[in-house]
C-alpha cells in the first residue's frame, strides 16, 4: 500500500510538472483560438490515416525495437549500476510480483505515460511540427527526449560510462521518433496511440523485473 500511495503522489506531481509549461503556454498564446486545452493538447479521438499494412509494418518496427536488448552492449560496470540504482525507476519493482502490478501500472501509464505525452507528443512536437514541419517536429522532439533521459540519469547520480549515456540516448531518442510518427503521421494527431504504446512498454518491462 505504501508504493501504491507513492506512486499516486509521483504520479500527480508529475502530471502538474509536465503539464505546467504547456498549460501557460495554451493560456497566453491559444487560449482564445483553441478554447479545450487538452483537445489542443491531442486529447482525441485516434482515427487511422493511413493504410493498415502501414500500420503493420510500424507495430513489427516498434515491436523489434522494444525486443532489443541495447543492455548485451554495456560493460560489467555498467549494468551492475543500472541494476543496483534508484535512478532507474523498474527496479523498485525487482521481485514484488503481483504486488507490483497496480503500482507499476500508476507509474508506467500516468506518471511516465500520461505525462511525459502531454510535454513530448503533444506539446512539444506538435509546436515544433507547426514551425518546422512534421517530419523536423518529431525528430526534434525526438533528440529532446533522449537528451531528457541522459540529464535524469546524471541528476540521479547514476555513474555509468559515456557509451551508456550513448546508448540510452539512442534507444529513449528512437522510441519517442516512432511515438512522435504514430501520432502525427499514421493518426490524426492524437496522442492517446502513443500513451497507450508508451504506457504498455514500460508497464510490460516493470513485470518482467517484478516477476524475475
Amino acid at each position: 500500500m505504501e508504493l501504491i500511495i507513492s506512486k499516486i503522489v509521483t504520479a500527480i506531481v508529475n502530471l502538474i510538472v509536465f503539464s505546467l509549461i504547456p498549460f501557460i503556454w495554451w493560456l497566453c498564446r491559444h487560449r482564445k483560438k483553441e478554447k479545450n486545452f487538452f483537445k489542443w493538447l491531442g486529447f482525441f479521438t485516434p482515427k487511422l490515416k493511413c493504410k493498415w499494412w502501414a500500420l503493420l509494418i510500424f507495430a513489427g518496427i516498434y515491436y523489434f525495437f522494444y525486443k532489443f536488448d541495447f543492455t548485451m552492449l554495456l560493460s560489467a560496470e555498467d549494468l551492475n549500476q543500472i541494476e543496483n540504482s534508484s535512478a532507474v525507476a523498474a527496479n523498485v519493482f525487482t521481485g514484488l510480483g503481483v504486488a507490483a502490478i497496480i503500482p507499476a501500472f500508476i507509474d508506467n501509464f500516468i506518471a511516465n505515460g500520461v505525462a511525459e505525452e502531454i510535454l513530448y507528443r503533444g506539446f512539444l512536437c506538435k509546436r515544433f511540427c507547426s514551425k518546422v514541419g512534421t517530419v523536423w517536429g518529431i525528430v526534434i522532439q525526438a533528440v529532446l527526449f533522449g537528451l531528457m533521459h541522459n540529464v535524469l540519469f546524471l541528476l540521479g547520480g547514476l555513474e555509468v560510462s559515456l557509451w551508456y549515456h550513448i546508448l540510452a540516448f539512442i534507444f529513449t531518442g528512437t522510441g519517442a521518433l516512432l511515438l512522435g510518427w504514430l501520432n502525427e503521421k499514421m493518426f490524426n494527431g492524437s496522442i492517446i496511440p502513443s500513451i497507450l504504446l508508451h504506457g504498455a512498454g514500460n508497464f510490460i518491462a516493470s513485470m518482467i523485473v517484478a516477476f524475475t
